[in-house]
């Protein structure tokens, strides 16, 4: 029974060929929904407006678009130099350069994506 409900919920998805540009992404949305390219576009634009806003530094610092993907933000912390650090490549502990506190950006595939990926 699984499958039956994976196979409809999958059955609007057709194989893109191509990279799409922003141009065609537009295009893609005002045929899909019927819709003017103008709003497609509008719409295009609130969707990045949102998400922008939601990993903007002083915004929720998280965005999920729901079941495709989730983007959130993680904070790592300042390193002094001189702090010792595994060397991946021969395991030996060195010594490390000074780096500043930065912010990292991590998007992770949700299930419709991954199932979507998979061929399910």
């Amino acid at each position: 029974m699984a499958k039956k409900a994976t196979s409809k919920s999958n059955a609007g998805v057709r194989p893109v060929k191509e990279t799409m540009t922003k141009s065609a992404l537009v295009s893609a949305i005002a045929e899909a929904n019927d819709v003017s390219r103008k709003a497609a576009s509008g719409m295009l634009d609130t969707l990045i407006n949102v998400m922008m806003g939601s990993v903007h530094p002083r915004g929720v610092g998280e965005f999920t678009l729901p079941g495709v993907l989730k983007v959130t933000l993680r904070k790592v912390p300042a390193r002094k130099a001189g702090t010792l650090i595994r060397n991946p490549a021969t395991g030996e502990m060195m010594k490390a350069a000074a780096k500043p506190a930065s912010v990292r950006v991590k998007v992770r595939a949700l299930s419709k994506l991954k199932k979507t990926a998979k061929g399910e």
